[in-house]
Parts: C-alpha cells; sequence; structure tokens
C-alpha cells in the first residue's frame, strides 16, 4: 500500500501497477536501486525512499520481493469486490426513521401535550445520524467496486481513509447526543433515586468515552494525516482503540436497555400491561445486538489484508445501530400515538412511559414512567413511579 502513497507521479494508477514499474525499473537495474532514482522516477524525497528501500533490508531484497510479487504472485492474486450494501442501507434506514421520527414528534404533540427536550436532543441525534450516513456514502464511492488495495490507485486509498478518519470521529459525537437523549428521557420519567444515580453514572461513562474516543484519534498520530507520513509510529494502536471504545459504547448500551425494567416490575400492572410494557422497553435489545455485530466487524474488517480490507462493512453495521437505536428509543411514543387513534382497538394495552391529553396520570393503574410537560388543557402533567404509592 506505502508503494502507492510513496509514488506520487502515479498516484492515478492502482497499487498493483505501481508495483509493476517498481519490478520492471528492478530488473532493469538488476536489483542495484538507489534513493536518488526512485526519488525522479517514483516521485518521493530521497530520504522517504532511502526510508523504504531500508524496510526491506536493502535494494538487492527490496528488489528481489517487488519482482517475486509482480512476476510470481500478481497474476494469481484475488480480486475482491466490496458489497453494495451502504448505499441501500442509507436510503432504506433514512426513510424508515424519518418516519418514526415524524410520529413520534406528533405523537408528543398530540398525545402528551408538548414535545420535551430530550425529544428536541433526540432530532439533533436524527440529524447527526443522517449526516453521518451521507459521509458514508461518499466513503462508498471514493472506495470504489475493489477491496484490495492492489486493486486501487492512493487517491482512492487516501481519500477512503480520510473520509474513514471523518467517520471515526464524528461517530462518537452522534452516539452520544442519541444516548444522551435516553438518558434524558429516564431522568424526567421518574424521581426514583437509583434511577436518577444511575442516569448520572451512565452520562459520565458516555460522555467520558465519547471525549476521550475523540481525543485519542486526534493526538493518536504525529500528524493527523497520519496515511501520508509511513515512516512515522503513532503512539495507540488505531484498531485496539476502536474496539475498546465500542466495548464501552455496549456496556452503556445495555445499561440504557436496563435502567427501566426494575420500574416495570415495581409498578403495579396488569399481566397483559406489564408483557407489553416489557416488550416496549426491551427493544433497546436490538440496538445492543447491532453495536455488537459492529464490533464484531470493527474487528474483522480493519485487518488491512487482500480479503478483509474494506471498512464499508463497519459503516454499513454503524448506520443499522445508530438508526435502530433512534427507533427503538421512539418506540414507546410511536405506540401512545397508536393507542389515542384507535382506542377501539387498543384501549385495554394503556400507554407506556407518556402522560395523556386529559392530565396527571400520577395515581392511575397500568401507568408508567414519563416526561414533564404541560397538557393542551393546560394542566401539567408528570407521571412518577413511587412503589410506595
Amino acid at each position: 500500500m506505502w508503494l502507492g502513497g510513496l509514488s506520487p507521479k502515479f498516484k492515478y494508477e492502482t497499487t498493483g501497477e505501481v508495483i509493476k514499474r517498481y519490478a520492471d525499473y528492478a530488473w532493469q537495474v538488476r536489483g542495484n536501486m538507489t534513493a536518488k532514482e526512485i526519488s525522479q522516477r517514483f516521485g518521493p524525497a530521497e530520504p522517504h525512499a532511502q526510508w523504504l528501500i531500508g524496510i526491506f533490508d536493502g535494494p538487492q531484497n527490496f528488489a528481489g520481493t517487488i519482482v517475486t510479487i509482480a512476476y510470481q504472485m500478481a497474476p494469481i492474486l484475488p480480486h475482491p469486490t466490496n458489497p453494495n450494501v451502504v448505499i441501500p442501507l442509507f436510503i432504506s434506514f433514512t426513510i424508515i426513521t424519518t418516519l418514526i421520527m415524524a410520529l413520534r414528534l406528533w405523537s408528543r404533540y398530540k398525545v402528551a401535550g408538548g414535545i420535551q427536550p430530550f425529544d428536541w436532543l433526540a432530532v439533533v441525534g436524527y440529524v447527526l445520524t443522517v449526516i453521518w450516513g451521507a459521509v458514508a456514502v461518499a466513503h462508498d464511492h471514493i472506495n470504489t467496486q475493489w477491496q484490495a488495495f492492489y486493486d486501487k490507485s492512493w487517491y482512492n486509498i487516501s481519500g477512503s481513509i480520510e473520509i474513514y478518519y471523518g467517520l471515526t470521529i464524528f461517530y462518537p459525537w452522534v452516539m452520544m447526543t442519541i444516548k444522551l437523549s435516553l438518558l434524558l428521557f429516564y431522568y424526567r420519567m421518574t424521581n426514583w433515586n437509583y434511577i436518577r444515580w444511575s442516569v448520572y453514572a451512565t452520562t459520565v461513562i458516555v460522555v467520558g468515552t465519547s471525549i476521550s474516543a475523540f481525543i485519542v484519534w486526534l493526538v493518536n498520530c504525529p500528524h493527523v494525516r497520519y496515511w501520508d507520513y509511513p515512516w512515522e509510529q503513532c503512539r495507540i494502536n488505531i484498531k485496539k482503540a476502536q474496539v475498546a471504545f465500542a466495548g464501552l459504547y455496549i456496556l452503556t448500551d445495555v445499561i440504557i436497555w436496563i435502567l427501566p425494567m426494575p420500574l416495570v416490575f415495581q409498578l403495579k400492572l396488569y399481566p397483559r400491561e406489564r408483557i407489553l410494557a416489557l416488550i416496549t422497553f426491551s427493544l433497546g435489545a436490538i440496538a445492543c445486538v447491532a453495536s455488537c455485530y459492529r464490533l464484531v466487524m470493527l474487528e474483522q474488517y480493519t485487518n488491512y489484508s487482500s480479503q478483509s480490507s474494506t471498512t464499508l462493512i463497519i459503516d454499513a453495521w454503524t448506520i443499522t445501530e445508530l438508526n435502530l437505536t433512534l427507533i427503538c428509543s421512539s418506540a414507546p411514543a410511536v405506540r401512545a400515538l397508536a393507542i389515542h387513534y384507535a382506542p377501539k382497538i387498543l384501549n385495554s394495552l394503556g400507554t407506556v412511559a407518556f402522560a395523556t391529553q386529559n392530565g396527571s396520570q400520577h395515581g392511575k393503574k397500568g401507568s408508567i414512567g414519563s416526561s414533564t410537560g404541560s397538557s393542551k388543557n393546560g394542566a401539567h402533567a408528570r407521571v412518577t413511579a413511587d412503589p410506595e404509592k
């Protein structure tokens, strides 16, 4: 890969073609390659050309390796293609998530008496998710159809790394915004101390993880555009850092998923209502599964070999993870809206996590925590779950 990066005169040719040029040159000079001649033929600075020769332990070894690759290995190398999944996923999820978010906001306005701060925070998360997906589409375009580095030009390789770098440092802020909207919802849902302290602790983990991930990516290497400086050593293994931060996000996913469960069991609900409430809040497990798959893809598809060098699969699972998190977090609102517009069919289901238009549901059996807000008749509604009542 670095042969392409250190050959600016041929940055629009595939790395395989550049290797062939090096092999032809090595054969022509019978292995007596010099940094000065490499600089003149291929365009790198002489110190960088000398570094290139040095990593092969001298010009003869360099020449032998290049000739072997170009004349013996290249004809039998596989040519894997990139999967065409990013664009269809982005379009599909954008349509679905847009619809769900619209229903959520309408539900808040129509049923709960007003759109709450955590809803607006979720809207910000939705906008950031769409932006992230749009950049991923650009990443898909610059990657070309080929997966292996020897089938790509340095122009495509460096462009792909640059966009992926941008996606990586942008991801923590998108995920943090979505998670904070959920945590704020739980905080406003009840006045139970254990839930509020759990929200505080989880918020610290989420914010700390996001800021740490952002800083690590910025200062990890001497230069932000580390791919243009292959001779420089980065301080941290980038792949291990990504996997570690993904693991922390999964931890917070699990915490946010199980956080409201004790609340459901403490309330006096009819069995059917309890089951429906558990199902509604358990939808968060779907987002947890998507996060786990994303972690697996990070581990598998950042090996940068001819068979697993694509990061588009990671993009695809990240799009899935972010959108599913938004969709699952909006499930209570969509359910409340369905109950509101179809009372004859769903009047026995109760509402989960929402105040009704008629004012406070504070003492009503079968209700569960919601946010605060002013209903349409002017009543100030706040549903709390207090096991002592």
